[in-house]
């Protein structure tokens, strides 16, 4: 099967770059203001969620666990992201770890209509879920061969 090819125009390929480099931004910077935060923890966010991230804030060892590969999965995940290093791979592991984020706590409610939140009302779809709908978008095109360091990475597959 022969390789796709985009004819993208460039500002096309500008508005793909500029929304992988900004969501790796937000993902390093979420990552990096978890280690600097004093006795950062997710314990709050488990022990508010349902199901199977419930049991996991309730264990001091899958707790420090999940705080180790949130912390460094965001940070890790959002430099490449910056720096168009693994792009697909990159923005594959930021939806899965906002899905995370979002299964945890979706916007649902069962006895009413609206979810009230501190940046306003929600059902179903909120920002954490945009973003990983945002990640699909980056996953779907060849951001780090047009502006990042997958094109060296290619450039090395090709000659070998």
């Amino acid at each position: 099967m022969a390789p796709q090819q985009y004819s993208l125009t460039g500002w096309q390929q500008f508005a793909l770059v500029v929304l992988r480099f900004s969501i790796g931004w937000h993902l390093f910077y979420q990552g990096f203001g978890k280690i600097v935060a004093v006795d950062w923890s997710s314990y709050g966010y488990l022990s508010a969620s349902w199901g199977p991230f419930l049991w996991i804030a309730e264990s001091p060892t899958l707790l420090a666990l999940s705080d180790f590969v949130m912390v460094w999965g965001l940070i890790v995940t959002g430099i490449l992201l910056m720096i168009g290093l693994f792009s697909r791979v990159a923005a594959i592991g930021g939806m899965l770890l906002l899905l995370l984020i979002y299964i945890a706590m979706p916007p649902l409610d069962y006895a009413g209509f609206v979810i009230s939140t501190a940046e306003g009302s929600e059902l179903y779809v909120n920002k954490t879920l945009i973003e990983v709908l945002a990640l699909m978008v980056v996953a779907s095109f060849p951001t780090g061969n047009m502006l990042g360091l997958d094109i060296i990475v290619d450039h090395w597959r090709k000659q070998s």
